[in-house]
Protein backbone atom coordinates (compact mmCIF):
# COMPACT_ATOMS: atom_id res chain seq x y z
CA UNK A 1 0.00 0.00 0.00
CA UNK A 2 2.68 2.22 0.33
CA UNK A 3 4.13 2.06 -2.89
CA UNK A 4 0.89 3.16 -4.53
CA UNK A 5 0.36 5.94 -1.73
CA UNK A 6 3.88 6.86 -2.98
CA UNK A 7 2.80 6.55 -6.69
CA UNK A 8 -0.53 8.52 -5.73
CA UNK A 9 0.98 11.78 -4.13
CA UNK A 10 3.72 12.09 -7.03
CA UNK A 11 1.18 11.35 -9.79
CA UNK A 12 2.58 8.39 -11.06
CA UNK A 13 0.22 5.96 -12.87
CA UNK A 14 0.58 2.32 -11.99
CA UNK A 15 -0.20 0.15 -14.79
CA UNK A 16 -1.03 -3.23 -13.86
CA UNK A 17 -0.78 -6.05 -17.08
CA UNK A 18 -3.14 -8.78 -16.99
CA UNK A 19 -1.20 -12.31 -16.51
CA UNK A 20 0.39 -13.97 -19.45
CA UNK A 21 0.12 -10.60 -21.44
CA UNK A 22 3.47 -8.87 -20.64
CA UNK A 23 5.30 -10.09 -23.63
CA UNK A 24 3.06 -8.20 -26.08
CA UNK A 25 2.26 -5.19 -23.62
CA UNK A 26 5.39 -4.08 -21.87
CA UNK A 27 7.48 -1.29 -23.59
CA UNK A 28 10.59 -3.26 -22.69
CA UNK A 29 9.86 -6.38 -24.25
CA UNK A 30 7.93 -4.99 -27.27
CA UNK A 31 10.74 -2.75 -28.92
CA UNK A 32 13.91 -2.00 -26.02
CA UNK A 33 15.51 -5.98 -25.13
CA UNK A 34 15.52 -7.00 -28.69
CA UNK A 35 17.15 -3.82 -30.08
CA UNK A 36 19.99 -4.14 -27.16
CA UNK A 37 20.42 -7.76 -27.63
CA UNK A 38 21.01 -7.24 -31.06
CA UNK A 39 23.38 -4.65 -30.89
CA UNK A 40 25.24 -6.45 -28.12
CA UNK A 41 25.69 -9.11 -30.32
CA UNK A 42 27.05 -6.73 -32.73
CA UNK A 43 29.26 -5.33 -30.56
CA UNK A 44 31.03 -8.54 -29.21
CA UNK A 45 30.83 -10.12 -32.91
CA UNK A 46 32.89 -6.75 -33.94
CA UNK A 47 35.49 -7.29 -30.99
CA UNK A 48 36.08 -11.03 -31.42
CA UNK A 49 36.58 -10.25 -35.32
CA UNK A 50 38.73 -7.46 -34.69
CA UNK A 51 40.91 -9.33 -32.50
CA UNK A 52 41.71 -11.93 -34.69
CA UNK A 53 41.37 -14.58 -32.32
CA UNK A 54 44.09 -12.74 -31.06
CA UNK A 55 42.50 -10.88 -28.11
CA UNK A 56 40.41 -12.51 -25.89
CA UNK A 57 37.03 -11.29 -24.03
CA UNK A 58 37.73 -10.08 -20.71
CA UNK A 59 35.73 -9.14 -17.58
CA UNK A 60 36.67 -5.56 -18.41
CA UNK A 61 35.54 -6.04 -21.94
CA UNK A 62 32.19 -6.19 -21.23
CA UNK A 63 31.15 -2.95 -20.00
CA UNK A 64 32.42 -1.13 -22.49
CA UNK A 65 31.04 -3.09 -25.22
CA UNK A 66 27.37 -3.24 -23.69
CA UNK A 67 27.46 -0.03 -22.62
CA UNK A 68 27.90 1.09 -26.46
CA UNK A 69 24.76 -1.08 -27.39
CA UNK A 70 23.17 0.17 -24.08
CA UNK A 71 23.43 3.91 -25.83
CA UNK A 72 22.75 2.65 -29.14
CA UNK A 73 19.47 1.14 -28.40
CA UNK A 74 18.24 3.16 -25.41
CA UNK A 75 17.40 6.72 -26.87
CA UNK A 76 13.90 8.39 -26.01
CA UNK A 77 12.51 8.42 -29.73
CA UNK A 78 12.75 4.40 -29.32
CA UNK A 79 11.66 4.61 -25.71
CA UNK A 80 8.38 6.74 -26.97
CA UNK A 81 8.56 4.10 -29.67
CA UNK A 82 8.20 1.70 -27.54
CA UNK A 83 5.12 3.02 -25.36
CA UNK A 84 3.15 3.64 -28.48
CA UNK A 85 3.81 0.33 -29.84
CA UNK A 86 1.82 -1.08 -26.71
CA UNK A 87 -1.16 1.45 -26.89
CA UNK A 88 -0.15 2.66 -23.53
CA UNK A 89 1.08 6.47 -24.36
CA UNK A 90 -0.85 7.89 -26.00
CA UNK A 91 -3.82 5.19 -25.61
CA UNK A 92 -4.33 3.25 -28.70
CA UNK A 93 -6.35 -0.07 -27.83
CA UNK A 94 -5.94 -0.75 -31.71
CA UNK A 95 -2.08 -1.12 -31.49
CA UNK A 96 -2.20 -4.87 -29.86
CA UNK A 97 -4.29 -5.76 -32.59
CA UNK A 98 -1.88 -4.74 -35.01
CA UNK A 99 0.63 -6.40 -33.47
CA UNK A 100 -0.69 -9.61 -34.25
CA UNK A 101 -1.88 -9.24 -38.08
CA UNK A 102 1.68 -8.13 -38.89
CA UNK A 103 3.48 -5.94 -41.75
CA UNK A 104 1.79 -6.24 -45.52
CA UNK A 105 4.41 -7.22 -48.09
CA UNK A 106 4.57 -4.69 -49.90
CA UNK A 107 4.95 -1.82 -46.39
CA UNK A 108 7.88 -4.40 -45.82
CA UNK A 109 9.11 -4.23 -49.59
CA UNK A 110 8.92 -0.37 -49.08
CA UNK A 111 11.07 -0.20 -46.08
CA UNK A 112 13.65 -2.77 -47.33
CA UNK A 113 13.76 -0.33 -51.13
CA UNK A 114 14.56 3.08 -48.74
CA UNK A 115 18.50 2.80 -49.37
CA UNK A 116 19.40 3.38 -52.67
CA UNK A 117 22.99 1.68 -52.26
CA UNK A 118 23.32 -2.14 -50.21
CA UNK A 119 26.60 -2.79 -48.63
CA UNK A 120 27.94 -6.16 -48.71
CA UNK A 121 26.18 -7.07 -45.95
CA UNK A 122 22.78 -6.85 -47.03
CA UNK A 123 22.91 -9.94 -48.98
CA UNK A 124 19.57 -10.88 -48.34
CA UNK A 125 18.27 -7.42 -50.09
CA UNK A 126 20.68 -8.24 -52.89
CA UNK A 127 19.22 -11.12 -53.92
CA UNK A 128 15.51 -10.23 -53.71
CA UNK A 129 16.61 -7.51 -55.70
CA UNK A 130 17.93 -10.09 -58.46
CA UNK A 131 15.09 -11.57 -58.57
CA UNK A 132 12.98 -9.18 -59.05
CA UNK A 133 15.03 -7.38 -61.46
CA UNK A 134 16.18 -10.59 -63.55
CA UNK A 135 12.98 -12.03 -65.41
CA UNK A 136 14.09 -15.72 -64.99
CA UNK A 137 15.24 -16.06 -61.72
CA UNK A 138 15.68 -19.75 -62.35
CA UNK A 139 17.99 -19.35 -65.54
CA UNK A 140 21.68 -20.34 -65.39
CA UNK A 141 22.66 -16.89 -66.31
CA UNK A 142 20.80 -15.25 -62.78
CA UNK A 143 22.10 -17.78 -60.55
CA UNK A 144 25.77 -17.23 -61.91
CA UNK A 145 24.61 -13.57 -60.91
CA UNK A 146 23.67 -14.27 -58.01
CA UNK A 147 26.40 -16.88 -57.12
CA UNK A 148 29.16 -14.28 -58.46
CA UNK A 149 27.67 -11.60 -56.19
CA UNK A 150 27.30 -13.52 -52.91
CA UNK A 151 31.05 -14.60 -53.72
CA UNK A 152 32.66 -10.94 -53.82
CA UNK A 153 30.29 -9.93 -50.95
CA UNK A 154 31.86 -12.86 -48.76
CA UNK A 155 35.38 -11.99 -50.19
CA UNK A 156 34.95 -8.39 -49.43
CA UNK A 157 33.52 -8.87 -45.68
CA UNK A 158 36.09 -11.30 -44.57
CA UNK A 159 39.16 -8.97 -45.88
CA UNK A 160 37.25 -5.77 -44.25
CA UNK A 161 37.18 -7.37 -41.19
CA UNK A 162 40.66 -9.21 -41.42
CA UNK A 163 42.44 -6.32 -41.98
CA UNK A 164 40.38 -4.20 -39.15
CA UNK A 165 41.14 -6.81 -36.95
CA UNK A 166 45.00 -7.25 -37.68
CA UNK A 167 45.07 -3.45 -37.04
CA UNK A 168 43.64 -3.98 -33.37
CA UNK A 169 45.52 -6.47 -32.79
CA UNK A 170 48.76 -4.83 -33.17
CA UNK A 171 47.27 -1.97 -31.52
CA UNK A 172 46.53 -4.21 -28.79
CA UNK A 173 50.03 -5.58 -28.69
CA UNK A 174 51.47 -2.31 -28.68
CA UNK A 175 49.51 -1.05 -24.71
CA UNK A 176 50.44 -4.68 -23.40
Amino acid sequence: MDFLNYCDWNRILVVVFPPHSTYTLQPLDVCMFKPLSTTYLEELSAFLYRGQGLSLIAKRDFFSLFWRAWQSSFRQPLILKAFKATGISPLNLESILKRFLGASQPEQESRESSTLVLSALDWRKIERLVRVVVDDAASREAKKLSQTIYSISTQNQLLKYENEGLRIALSTKKKR
